[in-house]
């Protein structure tokens, strides 16, 4: 989802939603709190079906000391137990905010300075010796440094860009940061969270670190019954599988309940107000603190989002594990929080981020005395439908598009859905189609074709010719797969004489059988091939991972 999905609508969903409450609760000019609570579960109620999520907790808090949770479905599909008031949710990134936290609070402590040069601060890891990666840098996603690799790979870390050129998300560098509050504070980073966070705020059930001996603490979280190919809405889904984690990247378990409370408190520093161990002035340089991000007029800052959206300025992050999804919203003049944590995986491509903007919102009008404001569709919303309709062919066959719900796919005498993934990405349980992203190519003129996997369609009546394909980068081609459960399975393709990790990610020869993965000419992430036999590759190395041919 992006963030042009979050513009309010009243459309077919919110007129649906609408029709289960007591009340036509959005035509109240004031609203009651009954009403304000009842938007919010039918909302979520909404999201449990629309997305086929196990369960899923939420929890809302506001500064005057009003606090509420709502769960929905269960905590564990095979035996029916609800969730319950102690059941833990992986909050995934939203750790992030919390390790930035202990990190200033050590800071302001004199135990390092955000200007410090990390390699100084924690010199066996290898970090690039000239890149001069700052603790702020690393704070900020600006250290140059890869999404998602070990921060001890065979050859020592790297970076695509120089310290603060660029934003790119990187989990490595909160990694890194890992390191660095450990050996600053004398304690494991599970250890701080508790002392510096969980126990001043009264978060007793929360874990700083994801461990088995807590397992039956957690609902059980679920995935997609073949991860190999790309998640459509409706698939099957089996129980996840359970890794301990200890990173600042990702490693806290939590309630609703508790992570009201952590809500609360950020709020204060929204404010500029002691709070969470820092003094004013430090709150303020917390908060205060943020730099363009990916996302246009959304910055970034010390493990928090900033976003503006209808009028109001949020603090806002997203996490996903194997098995969690979660987001929150923090309204920041308004003080009113929410956050929710879904057990369906990262992998689904899914987050509860609409569900925490209405929630935060919803309170806000009603504390404020308005209407309450209508829901967003849940539906990705497909722009300019008659654009798509059409026959497309190309060497590997043909198919069409067609009306409906919005668009249907139409091949080999089937149809499907078509479900929108953002932009011009389609995904759907058409059989013919289901290994790979449909990306449909837009231009002035209006769309030309589409790509699937190593397939080019060209629509009838545009005179585009394909690029001829390389045979001995088709060499390459394949399906590599890795031991780790965060990687599984990378499909690599050649389509128009270029090699590409599915549909949408190109790969570009940067040097003597290295390549960079991502459309950005300064993107960190690295490929390789080795172990060649007949030309055809054995292993791909990608980000520092491992993976073997599998056929």
């Amino acid at each position: 989802m992006t963030i042009s999905r979050r513009a309010f609508s009243s459309g077919a969903l919110s007129l649906a939603i609408g029709s289960q409450l007591p009340a036509a609760a959005w035509a109240q000019a004031r609203p009651t709190l009954t009403a304000a609570l009842n938007s919010i579960r039918a909302y979520g109620d909404a999201h449990l079906r629309h997305f086929n999520l196990p369960g899923m907790t939420l929890g809302v808090t506001a500064p005057n000391g009003f606090a509420t949770v709502m769960n929905f479905g269960v905590a564990d599909l095979a035996t029916r137990a609800l969730i319950g008031p102690s059941t833990l949710f992986q909050i995934g990134s939203l750790t992030k905010v919390m390790t930035a936290l202990v990190i200033h609070q050590l800071a302001a402590e004199g135990r390092l300075k955000l200007s410090d040069a990390a390699s100084a601060l924690v010199p066996d890891i290898a970090l690039p010796a000239a890149s001069a990666i700052t603790v702020q840098h690393l704070l900020d996603h600006r250290s140059g440094l890869p999404d998602f690799t070990a921060i001890a790979p065979e050859d020592g870390l790297w970076t695509g860009f120089a310290p603060g050129e660029h934003y790119y998300y990187s989990n490595t560098g909160y990694e890194v940061l890992t390191r660095i509050a450990e050996r600053a504070g004398g304690k494991p980073l599970a250890s701080l969270f508790a002392e510096r966070i969980f126990a001043p705020l009264g978060m007793s059930l929360s874990r700083g670190a994801i461990v088995s001996a807590d397992r039956a603490r957690y609902a059980q979280g679920y995935e997609a019954a073949d991860v190999s190919i790309p998640f459509v809405r409706g698939t099957g889904l089996v129980p996840a599988p359970w890794v301990d984690w200890d990173s600042g990247a990702g490693s806290v378990g939590s309630t609703a309940a508790d992570m009201n409370l952590f809500l609360r408190a950020l709020a204060q520093l929204a404010q500029a107000r002691p709070a969470l161990g820092l003094d004013a002035a430090a709150a303020s340089e917390f908060v205060r603190h943020a730099l363009p991000a990916d996302v246009p007029g959304a910055t970034y800052g010390n493990g928090l989002r900033h976003i503006r959206e209808g009028g109001r300025d949020y603090f806002h992050h997203t996490g996903g594990m194997l098995s969690f999804s979660s987001a929150f919203h923090l309204d920041r003049a308004s003080g009113v929080g929410a956050f929710a944590s879904t057990s369906l995986s990262a992998f689904a491509s899914y987050r509860p981020r609409l569900l925490t903007r209405f929630a935060a919102d919803v309170m806000t009008n009603f504390l404020a005395g308005r209407a309450l404001p209508y829901p967003s569709v849940l539906d990705t919303p497909v722009a300019n439908i008659p654009s798509y309709i059409g026959r497309y062919s190309g060497a590997a066959g043909s198919f069409e598009i067609r009306a409906g719900k919005p668009l249907t796919i139409v091949a080999d005498g089937q149809s499907a859905e078509l479900q929108s993934w953002g932009g011009e990405a389609f995904r759907t349980s058409h059989p013919r189609f289901r290994n790979f992203t449909l990306l449909f190519d837009r231009r002035p003129t209006g769309i030309a074709g589409a790509a699937w996997g190593p397939a080019t369609y060209v629509r009838d009546g545009v005179t585009v010719k394909a690029a001829p394909s390389d045979p001995a980068l088709a060499l390459f081609a394949g399906r590599y797969t890795s031991p780790s459960p965060w990687w599984r399975t990378i499909t690599v393709v050649e389509r128009e004489g270029r090699l590409w990790l599915g549909t949408e990610t190109p790969l570009t020869r940067i040097g003597d059988n290295l390549w960079r993965a991502g459309k950005d000419s300064w993107s960190p992430e690295r490929a390789s091939f080795r172990d060649l036999v007949d030309g055809r590759p054995q292993t791909l190395v990608f980000s520092g991972e491992t993976f073997r041919r599998g056929g």
